[in-house]
């Protein structure tokens, strides 16, 4: 039940609140952080290489994800699509 939702209806007369949009990151960094932090991120490289030589490992191997891995998502899986549907009104 959200609540929040409710107290605020009442505050507005039962109309719905307005969403504010969240304030611009650069706002809640000074002007010279936020340009360190931009010119440290343009300096980092797109993709690190060691991360990319594993995932076209992981890609080739025939045997990744395991079975047992399959099987433990799938199963995640379909707890979650039975929440949502038992959620659903009938």
């Amino acid at each position: 039940m959200d609540t929040d939702s409710h107290f605020s209806a009442a505050r507005n007369n039962g109309a719905s609140p307005a969403r504010r949009s969240p304030p611009a990151f650069e706002a809640l960094l000074s002007g010279a952080a936020f340009a360190h932090l931009q010119r440290t991120l343009h300096s980092l490289p797109e993709a690190r290489s060691e991360a990319v030589a594993r995932a076209r490992s992981l890609i080739a191997d025939p045997d990744y994800p395991s079975r047992q891995t399959e099987q433990i998502l799938a199963h995640h899986l379909a707890v979650q699509l039975r929440a949502e549907t038992d959620s659903l009104p009938s």
